[in-house]
């Protein structure tokens, strides 16, 4: 009997402080999470320069100055250049503003030939490039879609030359040619996508529309007819105008300054 009482007050006693060591343990505060500081957006906004290279395709449009009247012709070419601008992001929407200058070869060419072997050859010359304009895209963190419009100013070398191919029976395989150069103005339009590489360095893909407005240049006419000696005189006034259509592909270097703001999210 009494080795059961002590029994029972064992198994008593040993449940008793159990229960009292979990209750203590319960109240016991909990070990705090290591703090994770959240990864800061890619920003888009800061200054940027870089450089671009491509090609396209080109209309010209030209009446009048000797070339022949109306003529519409179309040629290829590549371009090269750089560009330098600025982003603000808010939000994920970006706004900037970019200028840009480029070397081109693109050109037009025609030639036609009738049966006596007279013909002509007329080209137009595309020999650079700049513009300004604002931009304005989405941003998916690193990626950038974007659109831009602005203003673009070229230089254009217009020539059309006269031939005889059939002997040389007015004085020589050359007779005469009409040639203006100017600078023609008008709008740009584009859109393209960006890309972050790193926090500084960007690639991008751009597609371009110059449409330069109409302008009245006067054309220079020489001849050589009989004679051996070459006399050359204002001859009129010709209206020329452009159009070109260009896919680009470049690199900048953004100088960001630091982190988008974070969106609080619940």
């Amino acid at each position: 009997m009494t080795n059961s009482r002590v029994t029972l007050f064992t198994a008593i006693a040993t449940t008793t402080i159990l229960g009292i060591g979990a209750a203590s343990a319960a109240d016991l505060p909990m070990k705090a999470v290591p703090y994770a500081a959240p990864v800061p957006a890619f920003s888009w906004t800061g200054c940027y320069v870089g450089a671009h290279a491509g090609g396209g395709f080109m209309r010209d449009s030209v009446e009048g100055g000797g070339m022949q009247v109306g003529s519409n012709y179309t040629g290829t070419g590549g371009l090269a250049g750089g560009q330098l601008g600025c982003n603000y992001q808010d939000g994920n929407w970006v706004f900037g503003g970019e200028g840009e200058g480029y070397w081109s070869g693109m050109k037009t060419l025609d030639r036609s030939t009738n049966a006596l072997g007279f013909g002509d050859t007329d080209t137009a010359k595309n020999k650079y490039d700049f513009s300004i304009a604002a931009r304005a895209g989405v941003a998916f963190d690193r990626t950038l879609v974007y659109g831009k419009a602005g203003w673009i100013w070229g230089k254009f070398d217009f020539l059309s030359t006269q031939f005889d191919s059939g002997g040389g029976f007015l004085g020589g395989p050359f007779l005469s040619s009409s040639s203006a150069s100017g600078t023609l103005n008008g709008l740009l339009l584009g859109v393209g996508i960006e890309h972050a590489l790193t926090s500084n360095w960007t690639v991008k893909l751009e597609y371009n529309f110059l449409s330069y407005g109409s302008k009245a240049l006067p054309f220079t006419t020489c001849e050589n007819d009989i004679a051996p000696s070459t006399v050359c005189a204002i001859s009129g006034t010709g209206t020329v105008s452009a159009e070109k259509h260009i896919f680009k592909i470049g690199a900048n270097y953004l100088f960001n300054v630091g982190a988008a703001p974070l969106v609080a999210k619940y």
